[in-house]
């Protein structure tokens, strides 16, 4: 019986110019899939407050600066738009959050993310007293009674152990909108595309956390025996400080110092040892 085929994929978010750190996180996810492999495009449009077109398009210049075939998902700003944008997902994303209902981790949310940054929940969220249905709730998990989740990693003996309450204490699944939230696009898009290879951040280890709750939650099984994960160190400015779209980092395409081949020699050096 043979493996199965190595499917690999970047997943940026339209909201600012990709800066070398993006850039070579796109690199290590290329290297994962490799020759034989394949490496799906999947775009992060669901924050439509962020997105503009400049970035949309600065994705696929990227890619091609790199050298980096893309096998499945978008060609274009324009196949994007036309195909693959996660808006033409929704009800999928939809359909998955219907499972949650009536779990006992379940609660609508009113408190604002200032509530929510001065202490616990300001209106007895937890009690269960909010319906699911009332307007301008968020839907959230309780993370209380949550085990610390173990995430294993391709680098061995690397391995992470996160307290998902500690990190990120009550994620949403559903935004106060009604839309899908990102850990929920995330798992489901995972799930439909059949990734099973990916390289991400260290920043993002405690989404892979709820990612991996999640994942039980909706049904979909163990989401480490489905994916690999591969969680890199950040790349940061000289005082230290991670780049960061949010707080302007440089694009790429501005570098003009910068070579795609020591983009991939970075990425290489994050498969070979733990750091």
């Amino acid at each position: 019986m043979q493996d199965a085929p190595v499917i690999s994929r970047l997943a940026p978010t339209p909201s600012g110019f990709l800066h070398q750190g993006n850039a070579a996180n796109f690199a290590l996810n290329a290297r994962l899939a490799g020759s034989a492999g394949r490496l799906y495009l999947r775009i992060d449009d669901l924050d439509r407050g962020r997105f503009r077109e400049e970035y949309l398009v600065d994705i696929f210049r990227v890619i091609d600066w790199l050298g980096i075939t893309v096998t499945d998902g978008p060609g274009s700003p324009e196949d994007f738009h036309a195909r693959w944008s996660q808006q033409f997902r929704l009800k999928d994303y939809e359909e998955a959050l219907l499972g949650l209902r009536g779990h006992p981790l379940l609660f609508a949310c009113p408190c604002s993310r200032k509530e929510l940054a001065q202490g616990d929940h300001a209106y007895g969220c937890l009690s269960g007293k909010i319906s699911l249905d009332a307007e301008g709730v968020a839907w959230r998990i309780n993370t209380r009674e949550l085990a610390s989740v173990f995430v294993p990693d391709l680098v061995q003996p690397k391995s992470f152990t996160v307290d998902l309450h500690q990190e990120m204490p009550d994620f949403a699944v559903r935004k106060k909108d009604g839309k899908p939230s990102y850990q929920t696009a995330c798992v489901a898009d995972d799930v439909l595309f059949n990734i099973n290879r990916v390289g991400r951040g260290e920043d993002l280890l405690a989404s892979t956390a709820a990612q991996a709750v999640l994942s039980d939650l909706l049904g979909y099984g163990s989401l480490f025996d489905r994916i690999a994960f591969l969680h890199h160190p950040l790349v940061s400015k000289p005082g230290g400080e991670k780049l960061s779209k949010s707080a302007g980092a440089r694009g790429v395409s501005t570098l003009e110092s910068l070579r795609p081949e020591d983009i991939f020699v970075l990425a290489e050096s994050w498969m070979k040892q733990p750091y």
